[in-house]
């Protein structure tokens, strides 16, 4: 991986924070610029514009998650030669991970789309497809898990489980409980009170281990 200048960095650590503290919309490229000690050209230098340094800062957010996500492979491999351990672990790993680190949490939630779209609502241009890596990579290891628990546990195909539709509801459990973090915290008498970790993880069980 190419090292980052220390301009991009400071652009980067300037970026997140503001953008943490008052949102993509909110925070103007000048004020990002003389956080980081530098101009609004210095900026442009590294990244098109500030959508573009959203990308890269919600980029950020997702390696944190991977690499929990890796810690958690590696501690749940030594404890059992089973995926649908491995898979329960990942989950409570991501949802503990959310719940705490909770200001990357409101971000990645409230500006999802950018990840997948410019602030236009147009497909990200192709010289910055290299920026949804990370969050390709968490897609990934999600998709390999529930494609071993289904491979390793034929009886979930005689329950109608397939691949696809299992890393569809992880991924909705995931997405459901972390969003649900945030709209509580919003508009907690709509919204209601947030879904715990142990409930989610609860439902996940049930899926995946048949004698249950």
């Amino acid at each position: 991986m190419e090292e980052k200048s220390e301009v991009e960095e400071r652009v980067l650590s300037a970026a997140r924070q503001l953008f943490f503290d008052q949102g993509v919309a909110r925070t103007p490229l000048r004020a990002i610029a003389a956080e980081a000690n530098t101009s609004e050209s210095g900026v442009l230098r590294f990244f098109r514009d500030k959508y573009d340094l959203a990308q890269a800062v919600m980029d950020l957010c997702w390696e944190g998650v991977n690499r929990h996500i890796a810690e958690a492979l590696h501690e749940s491999a030594k404890r059992a030669d089973d995926p649908r351990v491995c898979l329960l672990e990942v989950v409570r790993t991501i949802l503990h991970h959310s719940a705490i680190e909770q200001d990357s949490t409101r971000f990645l939630v409230s500006h999802f789309n950018y990840t997948l779209s410019g602030h236009s609502g147009k497909d990200v241009p192709m010289d910055n497809h290299h920026r949804l890596r990370p969050y390709q990579k968490y897609r990934a290891t999600i998709d390999k898990l529930c494609a071993d628990v289904v491979a390793h546990n034929p009886d979930l195909t005689q329950k109608s489980i397939s691949h696809p539709g299992l890393c569809h509801l992880v991924l909705s459990l995931v997405y459901g409980v972390t969003g649900g973090w945030y709209l509580s915290e919003q508009d907690p008498i709509v919204h209601g009170p947030p879904l715990p970790i142990d409930d989610a993880l609860a439902i996940l069980h049930k899926v995946i281990y048949s004698d249950c």
